[in-house]
């Protein structure tokens, strides 16, 4: 087989693009009050992906890319189990890794600080694979973020359980560690430079 034959990326790959296609084909992207939800999820889990290949990642860590919602918002249809049977142990420890919470964990306003303060402690140790799958992810939704806010304005922060204070002082925070940690890396680079520009729409 010639290198023009020669697929870029394996059956794994194409095994869980299928897969995370089944486990949130009813999960739509967040809505605010009174708004109807119109993009489907897996728009979100599908640029993440890409992010890792563009940030330097790997075929495992784009499959993480794709998984790294499945134990935080479908418990009920996936387990770290199942995942590292599918995909491997270093697939299974990156999403683990990026996963807000235990599955299953109440996520609304009332828990919101504590976990992203556990969250942030919990980033600043973990490993450059699991880190560059969590770069990825705030770059794909702070950029949804500032085009939103271009349409909609303040309403864009109903979506969420926190204040917009608190949602920009965790995003800030990402990035801090972001920078400390892989400085070099164009999509920690990128993270930065879309959330400064959150945060000038906001307070422009």
């Amino acid at each position: 087989m010639t290198d023009q034959e020669t697929p870029s990326y394996g059956s794994a790959y194409e095994h869980a693009l299928s897969y995370t296609a089944r486990l949130h084909a009813r999960q739509m992207r967040k809505a605010g009050t009174g708004e109807v939800p119109t993009i489907p999820y897996i728009t979100h889990l599908l640029e993440v992906s890409a992010l890792v290949w563009q940030g330097g990642g790997d075929e495992e860590q784009a499959i993480a890319g794709l998984l790294h919602d499945a134990l935080e918002d479908q418990p009920h249809q996936t387990s770290a189990a199942e995942l590292e049977h599918l995909y491997g142990v270093r697939v299974r420890r990156i999403v683990e890794a990026c996963s807000d919470g235990e599955p299953g964990q109440l996520r609304d306003a009332s828990t919101w600080r504590d976990r992203k303060e556990q969250y942030l402690h919990h980033l600043a140790s973990v490993d450059d694979d699991a880190l560059l799958v969590t770069v990825a992810d705030k770059v794909s939704n702070a950029r949804a973020m500032v085009d939103d806010l271009h349409v909609v304005g303040d309403v864009l922060w109903s979506r969420f359980n926190a204040e917009r204070a608190d949602v920009l002082w965790y995003y800030r925070s990402v990035v801090a560690i972001a920078q400390d940690r892989m400085p070099a890396n164009p999509l920690v680079q990128r993270l930065a430079r879309t959330v400064d520009a959150l945060v000038r729409g906001v307070d422009g």
